[in-house]
Order: structure tokens, then sequence, then C-alpha cells
């Protein structure tokens, strides 16, 4: 997912370096970026407090870590601060002085690692959120046993190992011979084909391996809504008025399933909708993940595999696409663990301990 907003022919193995041009002049681009600067900063400000609050929760609440799906929100958490605090920050600022770099070459080689890092690892994270949700709906009574707190930690940090891998794929060799810094402008100096694998294997792969993924989720919730209602007509409860005893008629249907009693059958029906709507915010967030990042990463791929597509497209759509990516990350927070009831319980903790340290404060 890399920027294209500069194109500079290299060698003749076309391999290219990409960072960011001078912004576009005139009014109407002038207006734009100044509603994108004021964006960049709301952004900013919402997901570092949103994703710390996220991370902070997790840590001291122990009842959030009782859920293996909070393990890979809270990763996802910390992708979004990474992004946040190495990526958008820079943006901000490069927005603020027309793309000028005037932070070294140092900064602008760990600003252009940290995002080939902090993007790709949030698409593996919502993959496995996605597995993991997959495994719930699939493997309810196995899935404990199955999935532990101690092996989601040990998946996390398999999936952090591979984004760190790919992030620094080029500081390893796979780049061509361009200084980071040229003439004010921080480039990529990635090659075309690292570009190319990284939009199609850390983007496009991902997308159609979740959307695989969701559809059985899908077809396994409509299958537990028509196993319910079924059963609902299947349960016989007799009642002896002659003793104060009741009796219970023990059926199976035709899969050789259990039907419950009324009472467990409430529990169970009480248990599944709230999976059911876990799933459902988590799917929510996978879907904005995709409306947030497809156009800037399309653009991208264009510019990479079309070099004489990049003098056409508008230097400010890319920004513009840009800034709609990094929205992500503040929305994530709002989309499941503020809507979960533990979070919920966590935040208001947090909220009430940090009203009290304030009023302490200024008292004294």
């Amino acid at each position: 997912m890399n920027v294209s907003n500069t194109t500079i022919q290299a060698n003749e193995s076309s391999t290219i370096a990409t960072g960011f041009l001078p912004y576009a002049t005139g009014y109407s681009n002038d207006v734009i970026y100044a509603f994108l600067y004021l964006a960049e900063i709301a952004i900013a400000v919402i997901a570092l407090a949103g994703n710390f609050v996220v991370v902070y929760a997790f840590v001291f609440y122990r009842k959030l870590r009782t859920s293996v799906t909070n393990y890979f929100v809270v990763s996802l958490a910390i992708s979004d601060i990474l992004t946040t605090g190495f990526v958008t920050t820079f943006q901000l600022d490069a927005t603020r002085k027309g793309h000028q770099w005037t932070h070294g070459e140092f900064m602008c080689g760990l600003y252009t690692t940290m995002y080939l890092l902090a993007v790709p690892s949030s698409v593996i994270n919502l993959c496995a959120v996605t597995v993991d949700r997959y495994l719930v709906l699939k493997m309810p009574l196995r899935y404990n046993s199955l999935m532990t707190p101690r092996r989601a930690i040990l998946i996390i940090c398999c999936l952090w190992v591979y984004a760190i891998v790919w992030a620094c794929l080029p500081v390893m060799g796979w780049k061509i011979d361009f200084p980071a810094v040229e003439d004010g402008f921080c480039y990529y100096v990635s090659t075309k084909h690292y570009n190319v694998a990284v939009n199609i294997v850390n983007f496009v792969l991902p997308m159609v391996f979740m959307a695989i993924f969701w559809s059985l989720i899908y077809g396994i919730v409509s299958q537990h809504v028509q196993r319910v209602i079924k059963q609902e007509t299947n349960i016989s409860l007799n009642t002896n008025e002659s003793s104060n005893t009741s009796s219970y008629t023990v059926q199976f249907n035709s899969k050789g399933e259990l039907i419950l009693p009324k009472r467990k059958k409430k529990t169970e029906k009480k248990r599944m909708r709230r999976i059911v709507r876990g799933s459902r915010y988590i799917g929510l967030i996978v879907v904005l993940f995709y409306i947030c990042w497809l156009p800037f990463v399309t653009l991208s791929l264009v510019g990479n595999l079309c070099q004489s597509c990049v003098q056409v497209i508008p230097v400010v759509l890319y920004d513009v696409f840009l800034t709609m990516g990094f929205l992500n990350s503040a929305l994530n927070p709002f989309l499941y663990p503020f809507h979960h009831k533990h979070f919920k319980e966590a935040c208001k903790m947090i909220w009430k301990k940090f009203k009290t340290k304030l009023y302490f404060k200024n008292f004294y």
C-alpha cells in the first residue's frame, strides 16, 4: 500500500521511488488542503485517545482478558496507534508545510517503514479476528479449549513478525538506489515489484480471504436461526397436575441433536444472540476498513502499474484518499470495543478515575 504521489524512473528494470509531490496550488485546492489539515488533526486526536483507552482498559480490567477476541481487538488498536503516531502525524506536518520534509533522512526512513508496518498489520489482525469469529460460531463447544489466551498471544506475535518482515524488506535491500530525501521531499525507495506485491499480498488477497469467511459466518448464523425456529415447535413440556413435580420430555431432532428444555434453550439463545451481535460489529470493522483504504490502495496500484497515469491523476486526490484511510483508525474504537459490555464498564471506571484525579488536582 505504498504512496505513489511521485514517480521517478530509476533504471532499466522499471523500479520506482515513490513519495510526496508538492501539493497542488489554486484556490480550490487550498480550501481542500485546509479541510484536510483540520480533518487530520481531529483524526489524530480521536484515534490516539480512543485506541489508548482500549489498550488501557484491556490491561487494567481483568474481565476483558477472558475473551480471546479482545486480544485481537487490542492488537488492532496497537496497529491504529502506530498508524496515527508515526504516519498520520507526519502526514499532518507534511500537509501544513506543502509536503516539504524537514525531519532528515533517518526520520524519513522511519516514517516509510512504520507506514509499511502499521497498515498491513491492521489487515492481518482483521483476518485473525475474522477466523476467531468463525470458530466461535462453528465450534462453540470446542472453542474455549481450542482458542486459549496463550494461543491467541502466540498467533498475534506471529502476525506481527510477518508484518515486520514485509515492512523491512526495502530496508534489507528490496529498494532502488535513490536518496530517501531529495529536494526537500521524502520518498519511498521501494521497487515497483515490491509495491505491487505488498498491495496484492497484504490487501487484495486478505480481502478475498475475509469475504469467503464472512460468507461462511453468514451461513452458520442463518442455519442457527432456522434451527431455533424449528426447535420451538418440537419441544413439549408435560406437567403432572396431580403432584408437585414436573416431567420433561427429552427429544432429539433429525440430526440427533438434543432439544433443550425452555430454560436452557433461553440461555443458549441469549448466548448465541450475544455472539452474533459481536460478530456483526466485527464485520462492520472489516467493511469500513476496506471502504476507507480501498480508494487509496487502488490509486496506488494504478500508479505503480501505469506510470503514465500518475501524471494524469490529480495530486490532491492522493491526499484525500490517504486521509480517508487514516479515518479508519479513529472509527475502530467506536465500532466494537465501545459497544462491548465489559469495555463499556471499563471505560466508565477509567472516566471516574480521571475525574477523581482531576478533582483532587484542582482542589489542592
